[in-house]
């Protein structure tokens, strides 16, 4: 970015998990970006800070990111921010207009603005797109600084290229360089171990693509893990399971990690359920309850692999860590430990370290964090990354 100073519409990543309507604060997408915004202040760029949180119709949305200022404002106290809840009109406008160095403008959830998903037919449609017309007038430049999202192609985050000075942000930056980093250990031959679990089951297709390589063994936990599971046993997953792994659109997916590569798919064989009853799946047809995280003798299996392994990639937590079940805290309290290279992926996976206080101690053990999930999985699984391949092609 050299000497470039102004106003910066500035495109982050900071959608963190939400209970009972409260962002969780203390999250490494808070922690992380405020380093960048300090450095961005600090050399005379005025951010517009635009990020989104949650999708409509999902538990994490909000349409207000009014909390999201309030977090960065006590990380930050060195800047002044500001927040408005729009998208558009005088107001925005007026506070843009009005912003200085030393001072930073939070606006409301992108996702709320109808172009953010639309779809256009090339390059001048995004161009002349009604929020890059709104918005382009109001800065000098334009930073995309949310590796969390570069899988993505909505318009905040491939438009404003061809429309303003464009430069990838320090956030980027730093976690491309972690991300090729891992690359290169995969195509080393060094054995490498994905934790892989959370309740995204679309991300289930990327870690079908890394799993490609040979050197790769993937443990699934979470919704993941249940899919697979339950693929392998069928009869035996009692009706409330049953019902709620068909509806997940994971099992497509789960069937060809098994069709191509069950040797290095460590599945769970048994459960805990919502009564914190530890089954096995041979027994999961006469049990009531709703699976909440993976068993002991899962966690064992998972604990050999991870002991036999030279780098470990936890990319999802294995069950409900934020309702009190406590395997995935145990699995990364075990492994954080190895002599191995550590690597941490996404918002959830860094959220169970945070809440129980693991993080500065994994981080001084040389573990590296990136708040890159899905995205991360998408470059470790050469798919497409739109908002990245915007910069590239010009």
């Amino acid at each position: 970015m050299g000497d470039i100073k102004g106003r910066a519409l500035v495109r982050i990543d900071v959608n963190v998990p939400v209970r009972n309507g409260k962002i969780v604060a203390n999250n490494l997408r808070f922690k992380a970006i405020s380093k960048k915004i300090n450095c961005y202040s600090e050399n005379g760029i005025a951010p517009v800070i635009v990020s989104h949180q949650g999708r409509k119709g999902d538990d994490d949305y909000l349409e207000s990111l009014e909390q999201h200022k309030e977090v960065f404002q006590k990380l930050l106290p060195q800047i002044e921010f500001f927040y408005s809840n729009n998208l558009d009109g005088t107001e925005l406008k007026s506070k843009m207009l009005s912003l200085k160095q030393g001072q930073a403008l939070v606006v409301k959830n992108i996702r709320d603005h109808e172009d953010e998903k639309k779809t256009f037919k090339n390059a001048d449609e995004r161009k002349n797109s009604e929020m890059v017309k709104f918005f382009s007038p109001l800065v000098d430049l334009y930073i995309n600084d949310a590796p969390a999202t570069m899988h993505r192609g909505d318009t905040s985050l491939t438009a404003f290229r061809h429309a303003l000075p464009s430069f990838l942000g320090l956030q980027m930056e730093e976690e491309l360089k972690v991300l090729q980093e891992i690359k290169n250990h995969m195509n080393s031959g060094k054995k490498i171990a994905i934790i892989f679990g959370g309740k995204k089951w679309e991300k289930l297709e990327y870690v079908y693509k890394i799993a490609a390589n040979k050197n790769v063994t993937v443990l699934c936990g979470g919704v993941p893990g249940q899919s697979v599971c339950y693929l392998r046993n069928k009869t035996k997953f009692n009706k409330e399971n049953e019902d709620f792994i068909s509806n997940t659109e994971s099992l497509d997916t789960a069937a060809k990690l098994i069709q191509d590569f069950d040797h290095r798919i460590i599945y769970p064989i048994d459960f805990v359920l919502d009564d914190k009853e530890n089954v096995h799946v041979e027994d999961l047809k006469n049990k009531k309850g709703s699976i909440m995280d993976i068993g002991e003798q899962t966690l064992s299996k998972f604990f050999e692999v991870l002991e036999d392994s030279e780098v470990i990639i936890y990319a999802g937590p294995v069950g409900k860590y934020e309702k009190g079940y406590d395997k995935t805290i145990r699995l990364v309290s075990r492994f954080m430990g190895l002599k191995t290279m550590n690597y941490t992926f996404g918002g959830n996976s860094a959220d169970s370290m945070d809440e129980v206080g693991l993080d500065v101690a994994y981080e001084k053990l040389g573990g590296k964090r990136i708040t890159s999930g899905g995205s991360g999985l998408a470059f470790l699984a050469n798919d497409k990354l739109p908002a990245l391949e915007v910069f590239e092609s010009g």
